[in-house]
């Protein structure tokens, strides 16, 4: 015992002394000027814990997002200045800024698109964040004329940002001149026709003396959202999914039978649409192919083409690119397969 207080006495008289030096050299002065208020001055609790709180929406969201193909990233690595606008987080956000079809220059560190990319999170730090970057009317890259989905708050014209077509060179117009030249195995409108598809725009008309399309009354009275964001289904289907159907759950109707547009639907495939539409895509891609116009694979074959004939290789892919089967807009896809393969079978 003697031994023990023999070394605990010399490291109390340690500690006291280090404690007097440190005291002796840290000598408590006058207060500081006060800081500066927070963003506008506000507390978080009345501005962060708006969205985030013990409330699951968030949560629930990002479950729901994580599962779509949006979230996946798969080709955010497409960052060149023409394709990161809807490739990229980065790319979108800019071009909504600028009005502009591209990007200023190619995007560095793209991301892929996530919930900044749609909403204006981390703006204002409030509930207001979840508002859409954009409602806005749209400019159409292939042929300069305004898209406006208004239905829905214009929510849809956040969608058609990117969910339209493209355009390629050469640009075809109806006439029947041998003189457009494809050289690329990849032209035509690129993948995202939904938006024009639904508008009742983008086809070629004029071919084989068809001047007008009819329109589905989905063209005025669904958006994008009332069907893909309908009731969610877990992570599956639905909400921040924005898938509408899936191999456990089958498909999601929650969005056809809303406000009693399509009451006791049993699947998408209502009154036929989708398998009538089916099979003339089947008929007309068969007539295409056998002309040479397109490979086994649906691309279409570099040549020289005769207007029309290009115009009618264009419509094809519109339809087929749209991937709804008619139900964005049935009678106009219909009237649009009618109309080529009345001009294939008349060759």
């Amino acid at each position: 015992m003697k031994r023990v207080l023999t070394y605990l006495f010399p490291a109390g008289m340690m500690i006291s002394a280090a404690s007097l030096l440190f005291t002796s050299c840290t000598k408590e002065g006058p207060q500081g000027p006060a800081g500066a208020d927070g963003k506008d001055g506000a507390d978080a609790n009345a501005t962060c814990t708006q969205c985030h709180n013990f409330e699951d929406m968030v949560v629930a969201k990002i479950f729901q997002y994580d599962a779509s193909q949006h979230a996946t990233g798969d080709y955010a690595f497409e960052n060149r200045n023409s394709c990161a606008p809807c490739h990229t987080s980065q790319g979108f956000r800019e071009v909504v800024i600028t009005g502009e079809d591209n990007c200023a220059e190619a995007i560095q560190n793209p991301t892929r698109i996530d919930c900044r990319t749609c909403h204006m999170i981390h703006d204002t730090y409030t509930a207001a964040d979840w508002a859409l970057r954009t409602v806005a009317p749209i400019t159409l890259r292939i042929n300069g004329e305004t898209l406006d989905l208004p239905f829905g708050g214009g929510t849809s014209n956040l969608c058609a940002k990117c969910h339209q077509p493209r355009a390629r060179t050469p640009w075809p117009t109806p006439g029947g001149v041998d003189s457009m030249n494809v050289t690329s195995g990849h032209w035509g409108p690129h993948y995202g026709t939904q938006s024009t598809m639904l508008a009742g725009m983008g086809c070629f008309e004029g071919v084989g003396g068809k001047t007008a399309f009819p329109n589905s009354p989905h063209r005025n009275i669904a958006s994008c959202s009332t069907c893909h964001s309908a009731s969610a289904v877990g992570n599956m289907t639905g909400g921040h999914t924005l898938w509408m159907e899936n191999e456990e759950e089958g498909e999601n109707l929650a969005g056809c039978e809303a406000a009693d547009c399509h009451p006791g639907i049993e699947d998408f495939n209502y009154d036929g649409v989708q398998e009538e539409v089916e099979e003339k895509m089947h008929h007309l891609g068969d007539l295409l192919e056998a002309a040479g116009f397109i490979d086994e694979g649906w691309h279409i074959a570099p040549q020289m083409f005769n207007q029309d004939d290009l115009c009618i290789v264009w419509n094809f892919f519109m339809v087929e690119y749209d991937r709804s089967l008619g139900v964005h807009n049935g009678k106009y896809t219909i009237a649009v397969l009618d109309n080529g393969i009345a001009h294939m079978e008349a060759k």
